[in-house]
């Protein structure tokens, strides 16, 4: 945990979809009003390597990205990234504590366009 400590910057970046869009809400913790319910969330939630296909409870290799990638179209991934490390997850893999962050940062934070592969 992260008590009294600082949390630093959540970036929560969609891609995909059919414009290929990607979206980014980039929120300071630290600064924000909503400190106290977010930074202990992150702070708390599993950064080490739970979100690969196979701990969300997809296939995994070659042969699971392949059958992902037939069923789900057009679909958005999501990468998070705070100070405590970075997760990846398809739409539809997404755990609900980490759908709920998603969604309390995208109701708080404005969403800036990027084109992909632009820093």
């Amino acid at each position: 945990m992260n008590e009294g400590g600082e949390f630093g910057h959540l970036i929560v970046e969609r891609s995909g979809g059919i414009g290929g869009l990607l979206l980014v809400w980039d929120l300071d913790i630290d600064s924000s009003e909503h400190r106290e319910s977010i930074g202990p969330k992150v702070a708390e939630l599993p950064w080490e390597g739970d979100s690969q296909p196979e701990a969300a409870g997809g296939a995994g290799g070659e042969a699971g990205e392949e059958a992902r990638s037939r069923t789900q179209v057009d679909r958005y991934v999501y990468a998070i990234e705070s100070r405590f490390g970075l997760v990846r997850f398809g739409e539809a893999e997404m755990p609900g504590e980490w759908k709920s962050l998603v969604e309390q940062v995208r109701a708080i934070a404005e969403p800036q366009r990027r084109r992909p592969g632009a820093t």
